[in-house]
């Protein structure tokens, strides 16, 4: 494990980025990493290196990185394979702190020696390598998104990923909650900065309140579990698990050339480290923006359902209770209180539904209940917009509700996606019932997850 001065510090505080292999020609990889390192606005040192070019997207184009006048920080690599060791060399004659290699062709297509001649040179001379086979690197502190893949909405989220469209997805995804990232950190087949050493660092990263691991392999099982733990005692983190199956275990070493473990090793493993495993990244990423609001729950024993909609709360019960979660009813004295707030009736003992003409600061006044502290340790609001009230209106109203007990919002039908996009800001939000369902049964089984 690296220590202070590891990768995400030296991530953290960046004054220069050189691209090696940079383009003018839209669509090429080169065109793009320099695009989006401008778009995100970085403020520092651009030096696009091609000797083929004068400029690109008006910055000066350097034949050889040895040619740049000023010092480089991180340089990324986007040239054929073969021609990656020597432009490592020329990285280290610069001492540049960080080296992203983009470029493809390595041990997943059967290529160790031109992978092994990138950790030799690296080694020489203390340069640490992200990849090869990566698809860059964020990091918002830096304001710097070297990388192919989508730009993000700076953020609170570090994304860890062996693939980069993987983690592409999930940078796609936080933006539907309102939400972005701290760190993008693509892989690849990590020959040199490895998972393990991401996940310990971020354990202690100031700008970073939540993980989200993509993982198709580890390369020590002991340090996966000790880097895990320590991050999961500090900020929630979700992991899912590419290559679950012999045929998609076998896919992984065509992909970042890893050998994946076994899956029910690994679910084990996750689980007693503390983090929280997922099925897919839509999940990974719904769940640790709820938990990343919700701070430090502890243990949840009983649960209140709190409906516009008798249906769709009645579909949650029926998820929660197969999972053993418990569903108290709320007592007569407890009903004339939450009525009396809400100025509205509710049927159901729970879940308890206002009905379909009820409005959202209605449902908010109920909430602020001090009483429901004795009864319940959650409270899930299930809520399906009206014609009757924009999303707008439901999301102000929502945010300005003072919870009595920890609240998540379950919103859905028409106008949720607007309804997710705002409340999510500051609230415990999401619009899918089964994975609202998950993690409130893995809370309810006080699976440590925070």
């Amino acid at each position: 494990m690296s220590g202070p001065g590891g990768i995400i510090t030296k991530l953290r505080y960046l004054s220069s980025v050189a691209v090696v292999g940079a383009s003018p020609i839209r669509g090429k990889i080169g065109y793009e990493l320099v695009r989006n390192i401008v778009s995100f606005g970085f403020e520092g040192d651009i030096y696009p290196v091609n000797p083929k070019y004068g400029e690109v997207l008006g910055l000066r184009c350097y034949n050889t990185v040895r040619e740049i006048p000023g010092k480089v920080d991180l340089a990324v690599v986007a040239v054929p394979a073969p021609s990656v060791a020597d432009v490592l060399k020329d990285l280290c004659y610069k001492d540049v702190d960080i080296a992203v290699v983009v470029s493809s062709g390595f041990r997943e297509r059967g290529r160790m020696e031109l992978e092994n001649s990138i950790k030799r040179i690296a080694n020489e001379c203390n340069m640490r390598v992200i990849g090869p086979n990566s698809a860059g690197v964020t990091s918002s502190p830096s304001r710097l998104h070297a990388s192919i893949e989508i730009l993000p909405k700076p953020g609170k989220v570090a994304v860890v990923s062996h693939s980069g469209a993987v983690g592409g997805v999930a940078i796609h995804e936080l933006r539907k909650y309102g939400s972005g990232i701290s760190y993008f950190i693509s892989l690849g087949n990590s020959v040199d900065v490895s998972l393990e050493e991401v996940i310990y660092e971020l354990a202690g990263d100031p700008d970073t309140e939540a993980v989200v691991v993509y993982a198709e392999w580890v390369k020590n099982g002991r340090e996966f579990m000790e880097a895990l733990r320590k991050l999961s005692r500090s900020k929630p983190v979700t992991v899912v698990k590419g290559g679950w199956g012999e045929t998609s275990s076998k896919a992984v070493l065509s992909h970042t050339g890893g050998m994946a473990s076994s899956y029910e090793v690994f679910k084990a493993a996750v689980r007693q480290a503390g983090g929280v495993l997922a099925e897919e990244i839509e999940e990974a990423v719904a769940v640790v923006e709820i938990l990343r609001k919700l701070g430090n729950l502890g243990t949840v024993n009983r649960v209140l359902i709190v409906t516009n909609s008798g249906g769709y709360g009645i579909l949650l019960a029926s998820h929660l209770e197969v999972t053993g979660v418990r569903l108290p009813e709320v007592s007569q004295e407890l009903r004339e209180r939450l009525e009396q707030l809400a100025g509205k009736e509710f049927t159901g003992s729970n879940p308890i539904d206002f009905g379909g003409d009820a409005k959202s600061e209605d449902i908010g006044r109920a909430l602020s209940a001090p009483e429901l502290q004795s009864h319940y340790d959650l409270a899930v609001v299930v809520y399906v917009p009206t014609s009757a009230e924009p999303p707008e209106n439901i999301c102000e109203n929502f945010k300005k509700a003072v919870e009595s007990v920890p609240t998540i919002y379950l919103v859905a039908g028409g106008g949720s996606e607007d309804l997710l996009n705002c409340l999510s800001e500051s609230k415990p939000s999401t619009y899918r019932l089964l994975y609202l369902s998950k993690l409130v049964s893995e809370l309810a089984r006080r699976i440590r997850i925070t």
